[in-house]
């Protein structure tokens, strides 16, 4: 990837350039960005960048050798790490599985989008709710894949993603590998959630803050794409800088549905409390993916949040598609200071619980007699 390529970010871009041209490079760099800002797309534009032999002061040149390895994610001076949950041992893992044994399914999954979020990854790897992690085993597969010799005798990456999901005993392993590193070897960490990364960690590494992209940056991307100038509009100001939930929107059949029909009726069935409806939806909810589950119980503490916005400050500041628009016109003035806090508490604990494997049916028919007191409160 270069770095024409990563949306926006210019001045992330031109911090880390400056940095390799004033003979700044730190050996370990952390990308702290919020989900879609793209510093995974940076990470992997900046190893490229280092590596290429024809680069120019702002970009790689990106027809080399180096830059087609780099491409096609086949480079052999660039590892990877990243959150996976351990196979059984039939499978050739157990408590040795690593990220290694991911390999194809990241590549395939990296090449589509950079930009992806944890649970995305998730599904393509488990069709169930596995937790992910980043075990003691990867720290040993880390330490021995730096350890090789530079292919090409260059600079060698370990591009590390998500690290907040490393545990202690992970963490205490790669403290000194982290700290003096190989010769030529940069360790280049993409993050999300600076309150779960160890302290550790933190001290270890040089931190680059990723802003969320802009909102013209986000419309402009998505026109590029082919997509119509009101339809990015409407897209942009919904997804909040996220560019992952842009393109995802984008490439659905009708953006401006997405959950909103959902969410709209269950709010109707939970007013009036129709019993025989919301049994059925919960059951219908219940046999939707458990990840499906959860990106709806998402998406619906968002709308609890918008109309919020909405009831108190206007529709200038809340960010809402035409139909979640038009639906809250009316909805917003039952989203208050009196309830706002504890629906979106409600939300929140439902979405924990299915994430615990919960009876989902039962744990959203609860939730809505519970939503039921709270609008009518």
């Amino acid at each position: 990837m270069q770095f024409k390529d990563v949306i926006g970010q210019e001045e992330t871009k031109t911090r880390l350039l400056r940095s390799f041209h004033d003979g700044r490079l730190a050996h370990a760099i952390m990308l702290l960005g919020p989900e879609g800002s793209g510093n995974l797309a940076l990470a992997l534009a900046f190893a490229q960048y280092i590596s290429c032999p024809n680069k120019t002061e702002i970009d790689s040149c990106g027809v080399c050798p180096s830059c087609r390895k780099h491409a096609t994610l086949q480079h052999p001076d660039v590892h990877f790490s990243f959150p996976y949950f351990n196979k059984t041992k039939g499978e050739g893992g157990g408590d040795k599985t690593n990220s290694g044994h991911y390999g194809k399914e990241w590549r395939e999954t990296l090449l589509a989008s950079p930009y992806m979020d944890l649970d995305h990854w998730r599904a393509i790897i488990t069709k169930e709710n596995k937790v992910l992690q980043l075990g003691v085993a990867e720290a040993e597969h880390i330490v021995k894949r730096i350890s090789l010799r530079s292919h090409d005798g260059g600079y060698k990456f370990l591009i590390l993603w998500l690290p907040e999901y490393l545990s202690t005993d992970t963490a205490n392993k790669l403290l000194k590998t982290l700290e003096e590193p190989p010769d030529n070897t940069v360790f280049l960490l993409a993050a999300s959630n600076v309150e779960r990364m160890l302290s550790t960690i933190l001290s270890r590494v040089q931190t680059l803050v990723v802003p969320k992209l802009t909102d013209e940056d986000i419309k402009a991307a998505l026109v590029r794409k082919g997509v119509e100038d009101q339809t990015a509009a409407g897209i942009t100001h919904y997804v909040d800088g996220n560019w992952w939930r842009a393109s995802l929107l984008a490439n659905s059949n009708d953006p401006n549905m997405f959950f909103s029909t959902q969410f709209i009726e269950w709010m109707r069935m939970c007013w009036k409390k129709d019993i025989a409806e919301i049994v059925k939806w919960a059951d219908q909810m219940h046999g939707l993916m458990r990840e499906d589950q959860k990106e709806f119980l998402m998406y619906a503490l968002d709308q609890v949040r918008q109309n919020l916005v909405l009831n108190y400050a206007g529709h200038e500041l809340a960010r809402m598609n035409e139909q979640e628009a038009a639906f809250s016109a009316k909805f917003s003035v039952f989203i208050n200071e009196r309830n706002a806090e504890t629906l979106m508490e409600l939300i929140t604990d439902a979405f924990y619980n299915i994430n615990q494997n919960c009876y989902s049916k039962l744990v959203l028919t609860d939730l809505s007699f519970k939503v039921h007191y709270q609008l009518r409160s």
